[in-house]
């Protein structure tokens, strides 16, 4: 940023100069590249000492931090360090981070972790105690399957180690609100039943608690512990604002299970288990894919809970629509329905359904030959056999071609994206809805709107 200023700063200079017309320039001083400024070209010179011994930059894997050199304030003293990333192969320990601090227009290394292994998986800056300089925590990659997990004290040329630990998947949290980062660690230790372990900061890091996972997280269905139980691991809130760690696993046959983590009497508990049994039964789901996550904006984490709705057209078991109802959890483990989607994850959308639809709701869908149109119909069903459904809303994914078109049929009106008709070519896939005049839902287009969401992509659940 100081660099661009200065560019601006100095173009200004030169246009004043020359509108004043005091100095005459030669023309191949016009039109000269502007020069980096002095601090950039410095450690541009860092960098270039360690590729000449050999070093070629090995950025992170994954992770939100992904740049081969990365600018962090690690002081707090208002200036950024930079944290370059690489491997010196004839090296015992090839894999270092490499870390400049800035001395007027000079950069100079501040301190060098060094680690084994195969790349760096994953990078952290955390604040994990009162002292002013951030830790960084480390997720080196031994092979593809086996990863290790560091957490760094940095200080001017020295690098602590405060902790290592193997790892199933990790999440870093302020989970006692002390202002402070925790480290919860998922592991299976000695190769027997994987546990969640908390690491805080008192002094030292250490492990001051841990906590069980269900045992049919981590149990498959031959009695043998999963290797790859873990699907995602996510921070949030408990009812109340009380911080805490949803770990999902898979469960029986493709099904899946939340564990809700939390501090409670100052250790880590795992506040959804049912100890007698052994499970959190109340957050065990199939038939979805569907994660946890705040779908309402509160701040506070809602888990889904998958349940059947009639089908008018079939007289089996089977099932072919769900809805899912949305709970919170407090520290005691108890839920709260928050309200009711229904998850149309097949073309992409969800819609908040009104409390009084519940038991008087059917589904039905209808596919256009050759793609292009696909509908779902919302029917208002008292459930006898001998009564018709009445259908009352359809919401319409158009594609293809013609999509402006069938977006303009009938007395259909626009859902997503909102300037589809002035902009096509920006929106290659069109969500409307059109009412039907079956029931009176005592909706309105705008209500159906505020109803109606794009399921989108969340990435932050990685462990």
């Amino acid at each position: 940023m100081r660099g661009e200023k200065g560019k601006v700063l100095g173009l200004a200079v030169l246009l004043c100069v020359l509108l004043s017309g005091c100095v005459f320039l030669p023309v191949e001083d016009l039109y000269a590249v502007p020069q980096p400024p002095k601090d950039y070209e410095a450690l541009q010179a860092r960098l270039g000492e360690v590729a000449d011994m050999g070093g070629e930059y090995a950025a992170p894997l994954t992770g939100e931090m992904i740049q081969s050199v990365q600018l962090q304030d690690l002081n707090g003293d208002g200036k950024q360090e930079a944290i370059a990333f690489f491997r010196l192969p004839s090296e015992e320990k090839p894999l270092k981070i490499y870390i400049f601090r800035q001395v007027g227009e000079e950069y100079e290394t501040l301190a060098v972790i060094e680690g084994a292994g195969t790349a760096i998986n994953c990078v952290d800056y955390v604040q994990m105690d009162d002292e002013p300089f951030k830790e960084v925590v480390v997720s080196w990659q031994m092979t593809a399957q086996v990863h290790s997990l560091a957490a760094y004290s940095i200080g001017p040329e020295q690098v602590e180690e405060l902790m290592r630990t193997d790892y199933d998947g990790y999440r870093l949290c302020d989970l006692d609100q002390d202002n402070q980062q925790e480290l919860v660690v998922f592991r299976t230790a000695g190769g027997n039943v994987p546990q969640a372990e908390f690491y805080d900061f008192n002094g030292v890091l250490e492990k001051t608690s841990e906590a069980p996972l269900s045992v049919g997280a981590y149990v498959g269905g031959d009695g043998a512990v999963k290797g790859d139980y873990l699907t995602s691991i996510q921070s949030g809130y408990l009812m109340d604002r009380v911080p805490a760690i949803f770990a999902t696993s898979s469960y029986g046959e493709n099904g899946a299970i939340t564990d809700v983590f939390a501090i409670r009497e100052g250790k880590l508990e795992n506040v959804t288990l049912d100890r007698e049994l052994g499970e959190s039964l109340e957050t065990v789901r199939f038939y979805t894919q569907v994660p946890p996550r705040d779908i309402n904006g509160d701040g506070v984490m809602e888990l889904p809970q998958p349940v059947p709705l009639v089908d008018y057209r079939i007289t089996s078991d089977t099932v072919n629509f769900w809805l899912i109802h949305w709970r919170q959890f407090d520290l005691q483990g108890r839920p709260s329905q928050v309200f009711t989607t229904y998850h149309n994850d097949r073309d992409g959308w969800y819609f908040i359904l009104p409390d009084e639809w519940d038991n008087n709701l059917t589904l039905s869908r209808s596919d256009l030959p050759g793609g292009g149109e696909r509908s779902v119909t919302f029917s208002y069903w008292q459930g006898e056999a001998a009564t018709d459904p009445k259908p009352f809303l359809t919401i319409y994914k158009l594609t293809g071609s013609s999509r402006v078109a069938r977006a303009q049929a009938g007395n259909r009106f626009l859902l997503y994206p909102m300037n589809a008709l002035d902009r096509p070519e920006e929106a290659a896939t069109i969500y409307v809805a059109e009412f039907r005049e079956g029931w009176d839902s005592g909706l309105t287009e705008e209500t159906v709107r505020e109803r109606f969401s794009i399921i989108r992509t969340d990435w932050y659940g990685r462990y």
